[in-house]
Parts: structure tokens; sequence; C-alpha cells
């Protein structure tokens, strides 16, 4: 996000560990928690870790400005980030990893109908990779009551769609978006059953209604480096730029409202 003159550049594994901060009270007597929920959290904090090494060397736009997710980098290259970061996840965890490859999966699928060649043939190979990999792992676990259960498909959905909350309000504040959004599918009893949730923010605080966490409130940040100009000449500026930048950090409360 741009802070007068200055930027702050904030990296997405940055951003998905915020976005598990937004999870990690998710559960009171209206909404169900998720389970397993230890792979679970894992899978929302890992899931955009398929960029560590790309964000070691990140590029520009070419007018200058650094590069993001919105603008790029092309097709085949961020599926083969995508691939990295489940992989990278499913070591720690196989849910955590399927969680991360069906997230990608309803992304694209978003945008599907707007897609041909090239583009659509590899969008179409990664999703049925996810499937497949859904699909050894509910055998693999088909005996283990509680993964068994994670793995029905409604499960693998709703557990994703938690996911998305975190990355959706994360980026909100993050990028930044409008100061309110309607967050949609969010999961009530991770057994199909989603409801709408109302998100506002200011610079201090965020508010969600209806209200789906445990506590009464809570405290999520994002750190970043803060950067005094918002566009380079080329990339080895750009680099020396990062690493002499200071960082800075961004805190709100959460709350009902």
């Amino acid at each position: 996000p741009h802070a007068g003159d200055k930027l702050l550049c904030i990296n997405q594994t940055s951003h998905a560990l915020m976005a598990a901060e937004f999870c990690r009270h998710w559960a009171n007597r209206d909404f169900a928690a998720p389970v397993p929920y230890a792979p679970v959290l894992a899978g929302i904090a890992q899931h955009d870790n398929g960029w560590y090494e790309w964000e070691l060397a990140p590029q520009l736009r070419p007018d200058g400005a650094p590069m993001d997710f919105l603008h790029g980098p092309p097709l085949a290259e961020k599926l083969a980030l995508w691939q990295l970061g489940v992989e990278r996840a499913a070591a720690q965890h196989p849910y955590a990893g399927l969680l991360v490859g069906w997230h990608a999966s309803l992304l694209y699928l978003e945008g599907i109908d707007r897609m041909a060649g090239e583009e659509l043939l590899a969008v179409r190979g990664f999703i049925s990779a996810q499937e497949l990999r859904i699909a050894q792992a509910a055998h693999a676990f088909a005996r283990d009551a509680v993964l068994g259960a994670a793995l029905r498909p409604a499960a693998v959905e709703a557990h994703t769609r938690l996911l998305q909350f975190g990355d959706n309000a994360s980026l909100q504040v993050c990028l930044p978006r409008a100061r309110e959004r309607t967050l949609r599918n969010c999961p009530v009893d991770f057994r199909g059953e989603y409801t709408d949730i109302q998100m506002t923010w200011d610079d201090r605080a965020i508010h969600f209604a209806p209200w789906p966490f445990g506590v009464d409130a809570f405290s999520v940040s994002i750190h970043g480096r803060l950067l005094d100009q918002t566009s380079f000449p080329d990339e080895r500026a750009y680099h020396a730029a990062l690493a002499a930048a200071p960082y800075h950090q961004l805190t709100w409360r959460v709350m009902p409202g």
C-alpha cells in the first residue's frame, strides 16, 4: 500500500500469516470450528509459500513500479508457484497442501469462462491435479475418523472457503481495497451451510458482522519494508532499496460490529 510518497512492500508470505490470524479464533455458538484445526490453520498460513523464492528477487512492472500478484508473473510461472506451494504445504501436512491447491483452483474457476487456448488447458490441468490429490488423500485416510470426515467434498470446500475468508480480509487492508466489503461463502457448519459476513475497517480497527469468533476481540498485524519511492529504474535499484528499507508494521484491533 501507498503512504503518501512512500510504499509499503508486503511479502505474500507475510500476508498469508495475517490471513491465518483472522481465522485463528474462528468458532462460537453460531459458527463451527474447523477440524482438524492445526492442518487447516497451517494451510491458511502457508497458502502463498510458493512465492518465497520469487520474493527473494522480486520483479518490476514495465512502468518501474514493484510487481504484485495482480499484475504478474505470467500464468505458467504463477501455476508453477502455486504447485510449489501445494507441495511445500503438503510436506507439513497432506490436508494443508490440498487446501492450498483447492484455494488456487477456486480462484481460477471464477474466471475460467474467459480463458482459451493454452492458458485454459494449463488451468484445467492444474485443477485436475488438485482434484486427484484430494481423491488420493480421501482414499489414504478413509479409515481415519477425523481426516476421513474432513476429506468429504463439502468439508474440503468449506475449509477452503475459510482460507478465502482470511485471504480476502487480509488483502482488503493490505492492498488496500474499499473500507467495507461483503465477504461471501463464509462457512457456518463445515457441512455445506454458508453465510455472508460484512467487513468494515479504518486505520485502527476492523469490524465483522455477524461475529464468527470465539473471543470478544483480538488484534492482527502485518509488516513490510517501507520504501521512500514508488518506482525504480531497474530491479537492481529496487532490490537495493528493499534491503536498506526499514521494517514497518500495521496493527488493527478486530471487533464485532
